[in-house]
């Protein structure tokens, strides 16, 4: 069973610290904790497990698994693949694509809040932070794009 917070990061396997690390990144990501840990688990085995298998991996039911592995495959995180009377599950790794939705959700906000900003003089240098921002992301954005070519 792989419980981050039995063992110190010092006593950690190799698997298990990178298990603490994915599920750390997924929680600032604003995933939860079952899904950040199931995902974790998944992500860094060699092969697709069952839920029994995650579920005895986490310390997690069976009920609480199968809801937490519903919810990432809604989110195209996870792939169900049928295999010989039952089901294992599969993680889809693309932090590219993660991280460029994260990237393009804080623009949105970033762009909501510079509207709502316009012409509040008393507001003015925040919104001049807002604009820096957004500036600084279609920068990266730029960037990634020419990257790709």
């Amino acid at each position: 069973m792989i419980d981050p917070k039995a063992k110190s990061a010092e006593h950690e396997s190799p698997v298990e610290r990178a298990v603490r690390r994915v599920k750390v990144m997924m929680m600032n990501w604003g995933f939860g904790e079952g899904c950040s840990f199931i995902y974790a688990v998944l992500i860094t085995s060699r092969e697709p497990l069952s839920a029994e298998e995650i579920g005895k991996k986490t310390n997690y039911a069976y009920s609480s698994t199968i809801n937490y592995l519903n919810t990432l495959i809604r989110m195209g995180l996870v792939e169900r693949v049928r295999s010989i009377r039952k089901n294992l599950y599969v993680a889809n790794v693309n932090f590219v694509e993660m991280i460029k939705a994260e990237r393009e959700r804080i623009k949105s906000y970033l762009n909501l809040l510079g509207a709502d900003l316009e012409g509040i003089k008393e507001l003015e240098h925040l919104r001049e932070k807002v604009e820096r921002a957004i500036t600084y992301l279609r920068r990266i954005e730029s960037t990634a794009d020419k990257e790709e070519e």
